[in-house]
């Protein structure tokens, strides 16, 4: 049995909630996580229900590149992607705290989920320790997959982090909604989701539940409901103006992101209203719960996510959060929640395998060449995807 460093992309919630399943899945397996290395963005805290998980296991936070949303709800691209050469010397000093963190707990091998400074870490040190990368952006780079036509440099840019982060990685695991063959650079697993949220028993509720990864974006669903007061929501948001319950109105209650208050609000809902996070999505649909995916303007990954996610039968994508779109679709969606739980069930052996593969046999290094992968659908004609019977 081997032992392992988990270093973690601290934005949000998705990859931090991949962690603690991977987790729970090393040590079913035998394996020991024996340190957690946490990027984060100027100084930003790691939530609570990450730290409460792992204990007394040593942690490491450091800072690493994030989204830059300025002041308005768009992603700022360019700014986003010249973090790396504006804060160098930072990220470089991230990596070299990595580098002395790893020396000091000797792991057999190294899980990084979308952590840019683990890629500069590898760079830097010319580390030998084996290393696979998990997230669904690396399924983005198998040929396989079927993407969004539009924003084409979007995409470029998008992908050339992705193999930023996984530099000297041995292997990359690209997490799917849905079955896509491999190809020879990435192999599809199904999403990882804690055993706390497979245990659920999901109930009907009336409360629609979202869950915005920037606050910002909550005016637009503010003036949705002050014209819909008889839709009862309940909203997850990061504004640091409100740390505790805001009352908006009766119809409109904002919660401070808590894993186990959301997780209890996903329970009771009617469905999902989410700004396209893979792990918000992949969780609603395994407790049979509709989603609507609106992505941050300008953010490609949650424009593909929307994308995916429809055609793999979570809901319905959007451009801007008119939930009326979400409450015409309601009455004729259609559960894809057998099916995909199947999916995910087959997570706990394939990741196991993984895990062991990594570190008993030289396995094979990514090479990246031209993705051909990119479909043409979006707009033009969306193909759903269907599920196996």
């Amino acid at each position: 049995m081997g032992k392992f460093i988990f270093t973690v992309q601290g934005e949000g919630r998705g990859h931090l909630t991949q962690a603690i399943s991977f987790t729970q899945i090393a040590r079913e397996a035998g394996h020991e996580v024996v340190g957690y290395a946490v990027g984060s963005f100027q100084g930003r805290k790691i939530p609570s229900f990450f730290l409460d998980f792992i204990g007394d296991t040593p942690v490491l936070q450091y800072e690493s590149p994030s989204i830059i949303f300025g002041n308005g709800k768009s992603v700022q691209l360019f700014k986003t992607a010249a973090q790396a050469f504006t804060n160098f010397k930072t990220f470089w000093k991230s990596a070299t705290q990595l580098e002395a963190f790893v020396e000091e707990l000797q792991p057999d091998g190294i899980v990084n989920f979308y952590e840019s400074i683990t890629g500069l870490y590898k760079l830097k040190s010319g580390s030998k320790i084996p290393t696979m990368s998990v997230g669904h952006q690396y399924l983005l780079l198998n040929k396989n997959f079927e993407s969004i036509p539009e924003k084409k440099i979007d995409r470029i840019l998008l992908n050339m982090n992705t193999m930023i982060t996984s530099i000297g990685s041995k292997k990359l695991l690209g997490l799917s909604f849905r079955p896509i063959d491999n190809d020879a650079k990435i192999e599809v697993v199904p999403p990882l989701l804690r055993q706390q949220v497979k245990s659920i028993v999901p109930k009907a509720g009336e409360r629609w539940l979202a869950y915005l990864t920037h606050f910002r974006l909550s005016e637009d669903i503010m003036a949705w409901s002050n014209a819909n007061p008889e839709v009862k929501l309940d909203c997850f948001w990061d504004n640091p103006a409100r740390k505790a319950t805001y009352h908006y109105s009766d119809s409109l209650t904002f919660h401070p992101i808590d894993a186990e208050n959301y997780l209890a609000k996903m329970t009771e809902c009617a469905g999902l209203i989410s700004t396209a996070g893979f792990e918000s999505v992949a969780e609603a649909m395994y407790l049979g719960k509709p989603a609507m995916m609106v992505p941050v303007p300008n953010h490609i990954e949650q424009m593909i996510n929307a994308f995916d996610g429809e055609m793999s039968g979570a809901g319905i994508g959007a451009t801007k959060f008119d939930l009326s779109i979400f409450k015409n679709y309601l009455p004729s969606h259609v559960s894809v929640k057998d099916q995909y739980q199947e999916w995910v069930s087959k997570s706990q052996s394939l990741m196991a395998g993984h895990l062991s593969d990594l570190i008993a046999q030289p396995v094979y290094v990514a090479n990246f060449g031209q993705n051909q992968g990119t479909g043409l659908s979006g707009m033009l004609g969306r193909r759903r995807f269907r599920w196996s019977r």
